[in-house]
């Protein structure tokens, strides 16, 4: 949900979901720079940061292809001074789609909502 706020979607998270391109067995290797760098290590693939965020390493994202066939849709934007890759709204989407926890499909109308805004803007 980071992705679609940093896209100007509302709403909120308590993470932010980092995709990496390892094997989920290899997770530990975040991890550890992570702490190397000062994050304090909270579960097996979440650091909690200086300023309290927490960052969640994941390995693959529910409902969509591996990360090579993905990463070349991504949107380079600015996130607390950083330039980032960001899934498009539209992949984001299709993952919350296919989760559908209660807090997704709240997050997928929102995304929706967004997704018609652009559209008109670009009228």
């Amino acid at each position: 949900m980071s992705a679609a706020n940093i896209q100007g979607v509302p709403g909120s998270t308590i993470d932010v979901d980092l995709w990496l391109d390892l094997p989920a067995r290899e997770y530990m290797k975040a991890v550890n720079l992570a702490v190397r760098l000062g994050a304090q290590a909270v579960r097996n693939t979440v650091v909690e940061l200086a300023d309290g965020t927490l960052v969640n390493f994941i390995y693959e994202v529910t409902g969509l292809p591996v990360f090579g066939k993905v990463i070349g849709r991504a949107n380079k934007m600015k996130w607390d001074g950083i330039e980032v890759a960001v899934l498009p709204l539209e992949l984001i989407q299709k993952s919350k789609e296919a989760i559908r926890r209660p807090k997704d499909l709240l997050h997928i109308e929102l995304i929706r909502q967004r997704l018609a805004v652009i559209k008109r803007m670009k009228k």
